[in-house]
């Protein structure tokens, strides 16, 4: 999962420095889609894993009030209690056998996708080794209530156990949600810089020749000169200037230049998706 995260952040500095290519950047878009699917599927898979855990869990713990009303019966001829105490290893059990073969299909789609490896893997191992550890518990439990004998200090353990396991695989998807949330702030970087020809052409970010056209962000420019910000919540760029040019291929109608006829201008970004399609850095220039 983590490599697959990984390779989102890469795409996404990929997509963030090309600046014309649009055959290219509609590519791009479509393998960070791709990659977008997979995620949500991983974490959808990841959901339910963790409802079965807690399901699997859960029926330790009704393991463990069986075995409690066995231990506190102890060698007492209740025959009502027993029968009710069998009754409900009974349930205990088939719900085990369910969640065994849900374990069953979950590790065929791991195994299936090339990942087994993965934390997911590790976990279905580890539940399966539970169910497998509970099936030997309850053939004990219905021993113990033949003889009439309650053991209960190894079932303690497992219990601690599982409830450390929990902990870890919690942890493991909280930081696995973390690089997800990480990867789409750096997917929403943008950049601008504004400034004066003459400051524009000092950073390396305008190159104007004599009789020849104006080349912008081509070769080595001063990437410092650049303020960084979130698409998704940047909507007004001041530019405190009378005169204000856009040099960077931003789409028409996707923004405008307001200010007073005679006052400061700031750039207001009508249509931030199409306004950065096609470039993450804007060059202004203001005079």
């Amino acid at each position: 999962m983590k490599k697959k995260l990984l390779i989102v952040g890469a795409v996404a500095f990929i997509l963030a420095a090309c600046s014309g290519n649009q055959k290219k950047l509609d590519e791009d878009s479509i393998k960070i889609a791709d990659l977008t699917a997979e995620y949500e599927e991983a974490t959808s898979f990841n959901d339910s894993l963790m409802l079965l855990m807690g399901d699997i869990y859960t029926g330790l713990d009704s393991i463990n009030t069986q075995e409690g009303l066995l231990y506190n019966m102890g060698n007492s001829e209740n025959t009502n209690q027993r029968a009710e105490i069998r009754r409900n290893l009974s349930v205990i059990k088939a719900r085990l056998a369910a969640n065994k073969q849900l374990l069953a299909d979950m590790e065929a789609k791991v195994k299936k996708s090339g990942n087994e490896s993965s934390i997911q893997s590790k976990t279905i191992a580890q539940l399966k080794q539970h169910i497998e550890q509970q099936d030997a518990k309850i053939a004990k439990l219905e021993s113990d209530l033949t003889a009439a004998r309650g053991q209960i200090d190894e079932l303690n353990t497992q219990v601690a156990a599982g409830q450390e396991q929990v902990k870890v695989e919690t942890e493991a998807k909280e930081a696995a949600q973390a690089q997800a949330a990480a990867a789409e702030n750096e997917a929403n970087e943008v950049y601008y810089a504004i400034g004066t020809a003459k400051e524009l052409k000092q950073r390396g970010l305008l190159e104007k020749k004599f009789l020849g056209t104006t080349k912008v962000l081509k070769g080595d420019f001063d990437a410092s000169y650049f303020v960084k910000a979130d698409k998704r919540t940047l909507r007004t760029i001041p530019c405190n200037a009378k005169k204000v040019k856009v040099w960077t291929n931003m789409p028409q109608g996707s923004y405008r230049i307001v200010g007073e006829k005679d006052g400061p201008k700031s750039i207001e970004i009508v249509n931030p998706d199409r306004f950065w399609s096609l470039a993450s850095h804007l060059v202004v220039q203001i005079n």
